[in-house]
């Protein structure tokens, strides 16, 4: 009995936020390739995405809906409603795909979303993907989905470039926002003489996307984008560079590895990695950097690499949310409270110590945590402009 209650509140956020759930990811890769995005659900993920998850609403247009499911359609199956329902939108917007995902109800009642999509396709013609989230997972999951199924549906892996050229794999508002992050991130290889075939998927459209497998280095700048690019490793054995451009130092070692994994055709990480490391193994008094996986790591890459006198001669670490569990209170709390600085989202102040104590703690907001509340607060990370000693000084 003690056990089950443990597990139970393991699981629990009484603090601190939940990361942006699957669904929102799968209509944020989504949202600029021309086709229609339906979420299965009642109609609060889709209010959520809507209202929180997506900026890009003030500048363009996307094809966004809510399959609307009602108790009678869920107690009896009914999904007949539904495939009307988008065969009718389809026919009148004409989309170049349809993506169909969806919410917890949906898989509570183990909706068939390869079997619905078949039939929605049959009878529209329009290619259907089908991607089945749950509502329980982050955003990660969803993104990884979406952009594998859809490179799978509509990308040739036959279809190579013999010329140094890069995929930006996992590049959404829900890591990067909308204030220049990727803008900088093109300019960094580009301006390297690096050209950027596909940057995935914020400033592309569906034809240009579709020659993703023109690209030979695929660079992973969030973990969202690791499942698309394992994919095209496999199926067209591309390589792949995990990590982000930030600051002069990881910039250029960013750059520099592009070049060897081009040529050596192996993978590349620019921060630290053991296998079957356990992140939770944290000295107290350090600086500790919570975030998305490869941004934290990035970032605290970045702060050990600064003299030590500049970083108080302490070390970085980074904790990142799990796909499934986010960033559990019951290890996440005695690990805040033990460091010497915190860099982090705003919102996870609350768990520090009453008064901070002296505990330091530097905002960084994350739009897949906060949403919309500090997105004029994030800032231009990407590129070798970024300093993270003047971020230690709160500069």
């Amino acid at each position: 009995m003690g056990v089950q209650l443990f597990m139970r509140d393991y699981q629990t956020h009484v603090f601190t936020c939940t990361y942006t759930a699957d669904v929102s990811g799968v209509c944020s890769a989504m949202y600029e390739l021309g086709g229609m995005s339906v979420i299965h659900d009642p109609s609060g993920c889709n209010s959520t995405y809507s209202t929180h998850d997506e900026p890009r609403w003030f500048d363009s247009d996307s094809l966004m809906f809510v399959s609307g499911l009602d108790e009678m359609a869920a107690v009896f199956g009914n999904d007949e409603v539904v495939i009307e329902d988008i065969v009718a939108a389809a026919a009148d917007l004409k989309p170049k795909f349809i993506t169909l995902c969806g919410g917890a109800m949906p898989h509570i009642i183990a909706f068939d979303y390869r079997g619905v999509a078949r039939l929605i396709e049959e009878k529209s013609g329009i290619p259907v993907i089908p991607v089945a989230t749950d509502g329980l997972r982050s955003y990660i999951s969803g993104v990884g989905q979406a952009l594998t199924a859809w490179i799978k549906r509509f990308a040739d892996p036959g279809e190579k470039q013999d010329s140094l050229s890069v995929n930006l794999l996992g590049v959404t508002p829900l890591d990067f926002s909308v204030n220049g992050n990727a803008e900088a991130l093109r300019s960094c290889f580009e301006d390297a003489g690096i050209s950027v075939n596909c940057c995935a998927a914020m400033g592309e459209d569906f034809d240009s996307l579709a020659h993703i497998y023109r690209g030979s280095v695929n660079v992973v700048v969030s973990s969202a984008g690791r499942r698309p690019a394992r994919y095209m490793e496999r199926t067209a054995g591309i390589p792949r560079v995990e990590g982000i451009p930030m600051g002069p130092a990881f910039t250029q070692r960013c750059l520099d590895a592009v070049h060897e994994a081009y040529r050596t055709k192996k993978n590349i990480f620019l921060y630290p990695r053991e296998e079957n490391e356990d992140k939770w193994n944290i000295p107290e008094r350090q600086i500790l950097v919570l975030g998305e996986e490869i941004f934290a790591r990035t970032l605290a890459s970045a702060i050990n690499d600064l003299p030590g006198e500049k970083r108080m001669n302490l070390n970085a670490f980074a904790l990142w949310p799990d796909v499934d569990e986010g960033l559990p209170e019951l290890r996440l709390i005695p690990a805040v409270r033990a460091a010497k600085m915190v860099i982090a989202d705003p919102l996870y102040k609350v768990i520090l110590p009453p008064g901070n104590g002296d505990t330091g703690f530097v905002p960084f907001p994350h739009e897949a945590y906060s949403g919309r509340i500090y997105r004029k607060m994030i800032p231009v990370f990407v590129g070798p402009e970024f300093d993270p000693e003047k971020l230690l000084k709160g500069k």
